[in-house]
């Protein structure tokens, strides 16, 4: 499945590195809501341990970034938090808005297939 690929792209770093480099909040958007509709696509089509597997990749590798670009990284632009604890936070946000959506498309598919003949 390709599009379970998209998982790989570090999304819980690089909203919080967008946020502190250019000063937008791009990042956390294409966070949300590039993920949620990834989440809901892969759930519609009947893959949900893709996207389970994918957001634990996803964090694996945003958690790495985060670890391997040290304190300097932000230089306190994200007090009281550190890079990894937002990291972190931001991850979970991210599962708060996934399930629903998840659930809303298992839903969904569940009730297209038992009214197929």
């Amino acid at each position: 499945m390709k599009r379970a690929l998209l998982y790989l792209i570090p999304f819980a770093w690089l909203g919080p590195y967008l946020d502190w480099k250019e000063g937008s909040i791009l990042g956390y958007a294409l966070f949300l809501f590039g993920l949620g509709g990834l989440s809901y696509s892969l759930a519609r089509s009947g893959k949900p341990k893709y996207i389970v597997i994918g957001n634990m990749a996803s964090f694996v590798i945003s958690y790495a970034i985060a670890l391997s670009v040290g304190e300097g990284y932000g230089e306190g632009y994200f007090n009281p938090l550190t890079v990894n604890q937002l990291v972190i936070g931001v991850s979970i946000l991210n599962l708060v808005v996934q399930i629903p959506m998840v659930m809303n498309a298992i839903q969904k598919q569940f009730e297209n297939n038992k009214s197929a003949p």
